[in-house]
């Protein structure tokens, strides 16, 4: 952002005029110079003749207004000189304005001489709550139009005045969106597969959640945005498409072989592939844009039922039994990794911040170098809350430059790698649990010898009672509980809901609200009871 003051001129115009145009006082005139509403070479007497006809009273004569570029806005003097004159014709279209160009001090800067009345004879108004003609409209303006240039603009960001001044975190909740679009950018040119993507991410300290959608979450955030939803580009389906070429998708064939316990699932998988196999085909060389869509969801889902059958494959299971005793092994290999993860959590959380702060430090750089230039050029300037938060920073990782704050994130690279390894670890193994869950939730389904049609959330287990080998359920609708052998439950994670499955005649103890035995419940009078306590409420709710 180019810095920007404007003073009101005393005495006569004619001082300020020959001044912008010969800064050295040397006699020479400077070669880049523009003007409004007058000529360069008569700017004075014109000031004066509008001054007059207007009977202009008071002693500020005219304005003095300086736009200085840092040396690292890559523009010309013809440039600055062009921008200059557009900020006149913006901010002071009716008045007599001359813009003269300096090369000097090694920098670029305009000089700019505003009339004090312009031709309607109105007078300025450079009060600060004049959006337009005030010093807030000056550097607002000017900031548009450089950035049309290339030149970089300061963001502007609101900090909240807090006792110990430490603005960090408020800097955190105002950038985390900028800070997501510029890491994707910067890595997912780097990356060839949406896993190696999200990995990279999560190596800079991401937490990533998998579902219909993808969403991640970092320092500042306090729930998961979708990445879709900070640039529709980033939505699973374009990612999939970008690193897939999903419209030159070609299906793998079904390696694996068709037994008397997958027949079920095997024929759905073949009878989805051949699906889009066939309108693949049939829609060879055309565009159907509601077509990609419906393509985009059969070939989820055809993955998905295609992974099932590789696991029943990969861990050889033949029988219900089989797919409990691996669903009882991941819970355990889960809950191993995640004993890891707590016991290891403070020094996972140190590093993670260390790499996040090194990477801020290095965003915010830009900022104070700007600053510190802006500074060296009006001691009055006022420095941003970015600067204080950079020191802060630096101070704190006890770092003097970028490249050290580029060294220390790469001296956590490998344990960022090995916290992002078990993370991975842990998702696998969920993803695992929740094919195998699928599959176990369709054969006791399929069985005949439960009812199934008790659904209830997650937040109906009381995990503090439950142990290894039970569940305690808050039955739904219900101040009730019951233990239940995990066995006999299944998780559904696209609909994110549990189903608990009940031999018909079987009897279960019920426990009341003090964990007193309340007396024992067939499967079929327990579902029946459950279902008419949710009319109950129902009809409650109905009634208000």
């Amino acid at each position: 952002m180019p810095y920007t003051k404007r003073v009101a001129h005393y005495g006569s115009p004619k001082d300020l005029i020959e001044y912008i145009l010969d800064e050295k006082n040397d006699g020479e005139k400077v070669e880049i110079a523009s003007s409004i509403n007058c000529n360069v070479e008569t700017a004075y007497s014109e000031f004066i003749r509008t001054q007059r006809r207007f009977d202009m009273q008071g002693n500020r004569v005219a304005y003095h207004a300086i736009q200085s570029f840092s040396p690292d806005d890559n523009i010309t003097p013809e440039q600055a000189n062009e921008i200059g004159k557009r900020l006149c014709e913006e901010l002071y279209p009716n008045y007599q304005c001359v813009i003269s160009t300096h090369t000097d001090r090694g920098h670029l800067h305009n000089h700019i001489c505003i009339n004090a009345i312009n031709l309607d004879g109105t007078k300025l108004d450079d009060r600060l709550g004049n959006e337009k003609e005030g010093l807030y409209g000056l550097s607002n303006t000017s900031d548009k139009i450089a950035a049309e240039y290339g030149c970089y603009i300061m963001p502007q960001r609101k900090f909240s005045k807090i006792k110990n001044k430490d603005y960090y975190y408020q800097y955190k909740e105002q950038t985390w969106k900028e800070k997501i679009r510029e890491d994707v950018e910067d890595i997912i040119m780097k990356c060839s597969t949406l896993e190696e993507f999200l990995n990279e991410l999560s190596i800079l300290g991401y937490e990533i959640k998998r579902g219909k959608n993808i969403a991640v979450k970092i320092t500042g955030m306090k729930k998961f945005a979708r990445l879709g939803t900070i640039n529709s580009k980033y939505s699973e389906h374009e990612l999939y498409k970008y690193f897939k070429g999903q419209n030159d998708l070609k299906l793998l064939s079904i390696k694996t072989n068709k037994t008397e316990f997958n027949t079920k699932l095997f024929e759905k998988t073949n009878e989805s592939k051949i699906a889009i196999e066939k309108s693949q085909l049939a829609t060879e060389g055309k565009v159907y844009n509601e077509y990609q869509k419906t393509k985009y969801q059969e070939v989820k889902r055809y993955y998905e039922l295609k992974k099932r059958l590789e696991y029943l494959d990969m861990y050889n299971i033949t029988s219900f039994e089989d797919i409990d005793t691996n669903i009882e092994n991941i819970r355990l290999e889960i809950k191993n990794r995640n004993k890891e993860m707590k016991k290891n959590k403070d020094d996972i959380n140190k590093i993670i911040e260390l790499t996040e702060k090194a990477q801020d430090y290095i965003r915010l750089y830009k900022i104070y170098e700007y600053a510190m230039y802006y500074k060296s050029l009006d001691e009055n300037y006022s420095m941003p809350t970015e600067v204080e938060i950079f020191l802060k920073l630096q101070e704190e990782l006890k770092i003097s430059s970028v490249d050290e704050a580029k060294k220390l994130i790469k001296n956590t690279r490998e344990e960022r790698i090995k916290i992002n390894q078990l993370k991975k670890e842990i998702l696998d193994f969920q993803r695992e649990l929740n094919h195998l869950d699928t599959i176990k939730e369709e054969r006791l389904t399929d069985s005949g010898l439960f009812i199934h049609n008790i659904k209830f959330g997650g937040n109906h287990i009381d995990y503090k009672k439950s142990d290894d080998e039970n569940f305690c359920i808050n039955l739904p609708y219900t101040k009730e509980k019951i233990y239940i052998p995990k066995r006999y439950t299944a998780y559904n994670e696209k609909y994110q809901y549990y189903t608990l499955f009940l031999v018909d005649d079987k009897q279960y103890e019920v426990y009341g609200e003090n964990d007193k035995k309340i007396g024992n419940i067939t499967g079929t009078e327990l579902d029946k009871y459950v279902m008419e306590r949710k009319k109950d409420i129902d009809k409650m709710y109905s009634k208000n």
